[in-house]
């Protein structure tokens, strides 16, 4: 967008000092026909981001020196040198021993905001956080653009309907000069409209009919609209205004565009009049236009309808005649080519910069290697650093996508890492820090594209700007290299896996804790459902009933807060219900299973259940169901959940 902005607001700005300079020394159709390039930088990127976002094609972007885009990188770049030398000072001062003390203590850290213990108020104020954040995000920001782009096109259709409506409510069939028009009442100047479907059809004013040559300058004004097609560009100019309507200057060149479609018009119909002829021409328009305050920008119609001011430039540019300055118009045509160029290209990578990055990188890794100049196949192993991240974080403005599965393990990646999950162990067994490697990003110019190999043990991380290199980590062996970019011919296809099965990753809430595995189990007949990020007590088996006993801490999580239970009397309440159910569920239950529960016993052994989040006195282990009793004095929600200071059962939901 940002480009976008940068290169439309360039190309807007050397138009309208074009027209001012040059209008009566280079033709009107000409100057028109400028206003072209500045749509093709609105429309152009448009395209690209279907192309490049959706179709996941990047082959159209080409670099050049002269880009707009470089003096942004260049102010990026100078920002970033301006703090490197405090960086470096810091850097040198530190010893080895505070670099490993450092790294102990976030470690630490991390372990105790992972276990922190959460009241209910906090809760609340964790999911008002996460709210806010989602409020902020970039999914808010375009359902804003999206609810302005469609009230823009809304009011359009209307009026145009409206006006449509009007016309032909009051038009009558005539025939003037061998041409079929329409006699039209409660209009004052002529126009052109599309009456239905692709017919074009001239309106004359009923007051106008007697006169033969106001008739006859109307319809040589109105058939040169039609032969330019400016009621076509007109559905153009009004849905760049929809698409762009939080960008003032695609209003403001709309209305100067309208203006140079009229001075076009009058060019052309002027093209082989004799002088006696164009005069006679200016004084029906002198009669025929309706100066006052010019019609909706949104009308597509081409009425003779403007300003005073616009009135007064056409009356000078009929008595001026037609007059073109060839080498005028060569300088403006090279002038604009030089314009295209910087607006269209995008900015040249810093190479030598992109590589000492790398050099750095490797050197506090302690590999020592340095990325050769030109490299193309011969390998650069990096050092793998684990995925970094807490569990009350938000999961982003994308929902982590799945990479790769198959029967044995599933591989998804969000902002915050690449992850190995293993579904027979049930838990993640490899992760990988992609903001280490600059291939964080899920959306955006940098947006980072990964694929795995068909056979599931390769993962291929591409960075969408950098045109020649890319990331290639081996899942078997834990090996980062960063290599030429050369995808393989087969890779694996995610449709092809959902034609036979069923899985995905599940937002239960707003943070990483909360981002749930579920797949079609078809040997248990179940729905699987098995969070990816929360294990308070590492890895656990289900508990069966008989296996809940002497517990010592209960542990759950939902909606970025984490309710523990260590009261003796609670946690006897949990043993005596769920130790001891009424009875076992045959053939399934229907009730929601969505957030596991973590138990942990006095010896040391931990275990899981997945109670039902809803009204349901229901809980599943490994394949069975079991109804634990309620108490006869109580309603559901009184009983299991207000355990955990759960009011509501919906806040879980």
């Amino acid at each position: 967008m940002i480009k976008t902005i940068l290169s439309s607001s360039l190309i807007f700005m050397v138009i309208v000092i074009i027209r001012k300079i040059f209008r009566g020394k280079a033709g009107n159709v000409f100057l028109y026909s400028l206003w072209l390039l500045f749509a093709a930088g609105l429309v152009i990127p448009i395209f690209s981001f279907v192309l490049q976002d959706i179709a996941g094609w990047d082959r159209g972007r080409v670099k050049s020196p002269v880009s707009i885009m470089n003096f942004v990188e260049m102010h990026v770049t100078d920002t970033e040198k301006a703090t490197e030398p405090v960086k470096q000072k810091e850097s040198i001062s530190e010893k080895e021993g505070e670099k490993e003390q450092e790294e102990k203590t976030e470690i630490k850290v991390k372990q105790d905001a992972n276990r922190q213990k959460v009241v209910i108020e906090a809760g609340k104020s964790v999911r008002f956080r996460a709210l806010a954040e989602l409020w902020y995000s970039k999914k808010v920001f375009f359902i804003f653009w999206a609810v302005g782009a469609v009230v823009v096109l809304l009011r359009q259709l209307f009026m145009e309907r409206a006006f449509r409506r009007q016309l032909i409510e009051n038009r009558e069939e005539v025939v003037c000069q061998e041409q079929r028009v329409y006699q039209t009442k409660g209009i004052k100047t002529p126009l052109l409209f599309r009456s239905h479907g692709l017919s074009l059809d001239i309106y004359l004013p009923e007051t106008i009919m007697e006169n033969e040559t106001f008739v006859r300058h109307a319809l040589l004004h109105e058939n040169i609209h039609k032969k330019h097609g400016d009621i076509w560009w007109g559905y153009v100019r009004n849905f760049l205004v929809a698409v762009y309507w939080f960008y003032p200057i695609v209003w403001i060149a709309a209305v100067l565009s309208k203006r140079d479609c009229e001075y076009a018009c009058d060019s052309s119909v002027m093209k082989d009049m004799s002088k006696k002829e164009c005069i006679s021409y200016g004084n029906s328009l002198l009669s025929l236009i309706q100066v006052g305050r010019s019609r909706d920008l949104f009308c597509t119609a081409t009425a003779m309808k403007m300003k005073k001011s616009e009135m007064e430039v056409r009356i000078r540019m009929i008595k001026r005649g037609r007059k073109r300055n060839l080498f005028v118009t060569v300088f403006i045509m090279i002038l604009l080519c030089a314009v295209g160029i910087a607006a269209f290209t995008d900015a040249m990578e810093p190479e030598k910069e992109k590589q000492i990055s790398h050099r750095q990188k490797e050197k506090e890794a302690g590999t020592g290697k340095q990325l050769p100049s030109g490299q193309t196949e011969q390998e650069n192993t990096l050092s793998v650093k684990e995925a970094e991240y807490k569990i009350t974080d938000m999961w982003g403005a994308d929902v982590p996508r799945i990479c790769y599965e198959d029967d044995t393990r599933m591989i998804f990646s969000g902002y915050f890492g690449l992850f190995v999950y293993s579904r027979e162990e049930e838990e993640i067994v490899q992760s990988l820090n992609l903001e280490e490697i600059g291939c964080s990003a899920t959306q955006g110019d940098h947006y980072c594209s990964i694929s795995v190999s068909e056979d599931g043990k390769t993962v291929y991380l591409h960075v969408m700007s950098d045109k020649k290199m890319m990331y290639q980590y081996s899942v078997d062996t834990g090996k980062l290299q960063y290599l030429a970019y050369n995808l393989p011919d087969k890779l694996y296809d995610r449709e092809k896996w959902e034609k036979t099965n069923q899985s995905g990753i599940q937002c239960n809430g707003a943070t990483i804790g909360d981002l749930v595995y579920w797949y079609d189990d078809r040997d248990a007949a179940m729905l699987r459902y098995l969070p990816l990020f929360y294990k308070p007590y590492g890895s656990c088996d289900f508990f069966e009933p008989e296996d809940i006993r002497d517990l010592s801490e209960v542990s759950f999580y939902a909606n970025g807060t984490e309710y523990v239970i260590t009261d003796a009397k609670k946690l006897q309440w949990i043993e005596n219900h769920f130790s001891n159910p009424v009875e076992e569920i045959k053939g399934g239950s229907a009730c929601p299973f969505y957030h596991m529960m973590y138990l942990k016993r006095k010896d040391g052994v931990c275990g899981k259940v997945f109670p039902a989040t809803d009204s349901c006195s229901v809980y599943q282990t490994g394949n069975s169901y079991y109804e634990y009793k309620k108490d006869a004095n109580g309603e559901f929600n009184e009983v299991f959940w207000k355990l955990f200071g759960i009011e509501d059962i919906g806040d879980i939901r």
